[in-house]
């Protein structure tokens, strides 16, 4: 079976993937601005399944502890099961057993009385997108995505 080529398409290397992880996340904040939900979805679906697929790369390339990195960090665990699930439909299987993810859903953001930080200029009334696990905690999605393209930069 012949191998393909991904050089062609400007993939040479697990670094070609982490920047496009990175525009993943820069498209997503800009979805989130002009509050525009199919660029939303997409982006999001984009970004976890790059954010997974990378390790695939990564194994390749030759890099050591690539399942060990993800099960130790919760937002790969959940970035696998956000993958997976897409791929699949379905999840049956989680990575992320302590805490399952729960849900992905758009809401209003709310502010309350504790602090809240955003890392893009998003009107107050604006909707995000938040993973909720079993527990009840929550993830806003830019702050999701951030953590991917922290982790894996550490990482590589």
């Amino acid at each position: 079976m012949k191998n393909i080529n991904f050089s062609k398409i400007g993939f040479n290397n697990s670094q070609d993937v982490l920047k496009k992880i990175k525009r993943d996340r820069d498209i997503l904040k800009k979805a989130l601005i002009k509050q525009q939900k199919s660029e939303l979805n997409d982006s999001i679906m984009n970004l976890y399944t790059s954010g997974y697929q990378i390790k695939d790369w990564l194994k390749v390339e030759g890099y050591d502890g690539v399942e060990e990195y993800i099960n130790f960090n919760i937002e790969l665990k959940v970035c696998a099961d956000l993958c997976n699930g897409a791929k699949h439909k379905i999840l049956r299987t989680f990575r992320s057993k302590e805490d399952p993810v729960k849900n992905i859903y758009s809401s209003e953001i709310t502010i309350d009385n504790s602090s809240y930080t955003s890392d893009s200029m998003m009107r107050i009334d604006s909707d995000t997108f938040y993973i909720e696990f079993e527990s009840g905690k929550k993830y806003e999605i830019l702050y999701f995505a951030n953590r991917i393209v922290e982790l894996w930069t550490k990482f590589i």
